[in-house]
């Protein structure tokens, strides 16, 4: 399986899925076409393994995916192009700057930013009416498969529509996703969902699909990649954290830990394949590579720290004011290089032109020029430990917290804390991130959360206005809606 997701690229695994969409000559809704049917297709588990393993399109670390419903080419969630829903999540933030994109990271954008390429994550919300065929086709299916089986597909289907759900809320905040296969072939337009309907929404896809996937595929080669409890669980804390639903994060993040995933003894390890620290990481090889490292790299680099590659292109770095917040003995600036051998032999820092340091994330040899077979973490048990830390905190206060965030802390080579308010810790806390989860795009996430987004960009300089704490619905979808699609508040 993790192959099989890693080449959903491929016209071969595209193309066998019977849940293929035209665009309607529109940014809209997507609509069923073709003469295959429940009765012509879903009629094996190879079929029903086609179908989920094309779903996995969005995610993956390449530079993106032709989408053969539509025969247009949208950037992958997760690749490091300025353009993705990754980039976007730390470019915006002070965690994360890139001088490839003046428009977001100086909150330079407006709803017609958003139009055509420049509108990858919002053209997922065909992949959510397609999750929505698969979980019917196959729900309706009489094939000779056993039920736990089919149960399974079913699951992992719902959970990546829970996820792609999330990822677009995210960013745009409620939209007219279609969940209800009744209306598949409807070309009607409708509004879009209320807040509480769409994370209604969200939150039963996922717990429906919590029981029937398998726990974790940190120990099996063959299906690492695939959706599995903890991600499911992941994608609902993250969920829960945002609509400061204290109390069920708490919940669901306990229900994590008891999945007895751990933290490696050396954060140095933490991108180490099928770890038991990593929930879920975006699968790479050569087929689909990471480009990540390639994009960070300086073009004069050699070596730094316990780090070597070849040139790269430098398109993202870690201001200072960001690097400047680890502490001098804190283990986890082994990923985060501020000083580096150039390839003439010389010492370049930030005394000397260095523009941010080098947020390499992982050690080793990272690879050449082209993309690297390296996995990229997504959801990382560390980020649980912290989430229930702040869940704990903002319901009683920091004494039951502590462990949780001491933990990572410990790790890190880090003095644990004691004697903190609940503010001290609310905002200690939101640091903490900042520094272990770095480069793994939860930043933006973290600051409106804490209702810091906006004051933190004003106070880099960048224009940022309040409706920016969320994107604007791209104006071609307004307009080919007659505006029963409505905008965001500001724009």
């Amino acid at each position: 399986m993790r192959h099989a997701i890693n080449r959903v690229k491929r016209l071969t695994l595209i193309c066998s899925a019977p849940f293929l969409f035209s665009s309607c000559k529109d940014a809209l809704q997507p609509q069923i076409f073709g003469s295959l049917t429940p009765e012509t297709y879903f009629n094996s588990e190879a079929d029903f393994k086609s179908a989920v393993v094309a779903l996995y399109a969005p995610f993956t670390t390449d530079w993106g995916t032709t989408d053969q419903g539509i025969g247009t080419w949208y950037a992958s969630l997760y690749n490091a192009d300025p353009k993705t829903y990754w980039a976007r999540s730390v470019i915006t933030t002070d965690e994360m700057f890139s001088p490839w994109d003046p428009t977001f990271t100086g909150f330079n954008w407006g709803s017609a930013t958003f139009a055509g390429g420049q509108a990858p994550d919002y053209a997922k919300i065909r992949y959510i009416a397609r999750a929505t065929d698969a979980i019917d086709k196959i729900e309706s299916s009489q094939a000779p498969v056993a039920p736990a089986i089919k149960a399974q597909y079913v699951a992992e289907a719902k959970a990546l529509r829970g996820w792609l759900m999330w990822v677009l809320y995210d960013f745009f905040g409620p939209v007219n996703a279609k969940t209800d296969p009744a209306t598949l072939a409807s070309t009607e337009i409708t509004p879009r969902p209320s807040k509480q309907d769409y994370v209604a929404q969200m939150v039963k896809d996922l717990t429906e699909a919590i029981p029937d996937l398998k726990d974790k595929y940190n120990a099996d080669a063959a299906n690492w990649g695939r959706a599995n409890k903890g991600t499911a669980r992941m994608v609902l804390l993250r969920l829960y954290m945002r609509e400061k639903d204290w109390s069920k994060a708490e919940s669901v993040a306990k229900e994590i830990v008891a999945m007895n995933y751990k933290l490696l003894p050396n954060y140095t390890d933490i991108c180490s394949s099928m770890n038991e620290e990593m929930i879920y990481a975006v699968p790479a090889d050569a087929s689909s590579p990471n480009w990540y490292f390639q994009e960070v790299t300086p073009p004069d680099f050699r070596s730094g720290g316990s780090i070597t590659r070849t040139a790269g292109w430098y398109g993202y770095w870690v201001p200072w004011e960001h690097y400047d917040t680890f502490s001098a003995g804190d283990k986890r600036l082994a990923t985060l290089i501020g000083s580096y051998t150039t390839t003439s032999g010389s010492t370049k820092n930030r005394t000397n032109g260095l523009a941010g340091a080098i947020p390499f994330k992982c050690v080793g040899n990272l690879g050449g020029s082209t993309g690297s077979d390296i996995d990229w973490p997504v959801f990382r048990y560390a980020e649980t430990l912290l989430s229930l830390a702040e869940a704990i905190n903002q319901q009683r206060g920091p004494t039951e917290a502590y462990q949780h965030v001491n933990a990572v802390r410990t790790r890190a080579g880090l003095p644990a804390w004691s004697g903190l308010t609940q503010a001290q810790l609310r905002d200690s806390l939101l640091a903490e991130r900042g520094r272990e989860l770095y480069a793994e795009g939860v930043r933006r996430d973290d600051l409106l959360r804490h209702g810091k987004f906006i004051s933190s960009a004003l106070a880099r300089g960048a224009a940022a206005e309040p409706r920016d704490t969320i994107f604007p619905i791209p104006l071609e979808v307004i307009q080919q809606s007659n505006e029963v699609i409505a905008q965001n508040p500001g724009y």
